[in-house]
């Protein structure tokens, strides 16, 4: 396999990863609607840290501070990451 066609198969992967989140995303978005913060931002985290740790291969980690944020700033920072990693 050339460089160029490894690359091209990951970036091939990077998007599959990333709209399999963004679609499992807005799947949360229509039926969280009702629930709590904390059960939304819940649900956003495996899918995010899940995307996250395929990403990486198995080798994410959850951020060291995290247990101490309220769900505000867990939610933010998500919100933070996913849009750092969706197409603009």
């Amino acid at each position: 396999m050339t460089i160029e066609n490894a690359l091209k198969e990951g970036k091939m992967e990077f998007d599959t990863i990333i709209g399999m989140m963004e679609l499992f995303l807005t799947l949360g978005d229509i039926t969280n609607e009702n629930r709590t913060l904390s059960d939304k931002v819940k649900y956003k985290e495996r899918i995010v840290f899940g995307a996250m740790d395929k990403l990486m291969q198995g080798e994410f980690e959850i951020p060291f501070d995290w247990k101490e944020l309220t769900d505000e700033q867990r939610n933010k920072r998500l919100d933070k990451t996913i849009q750092s990693v969706l197409p603009k």
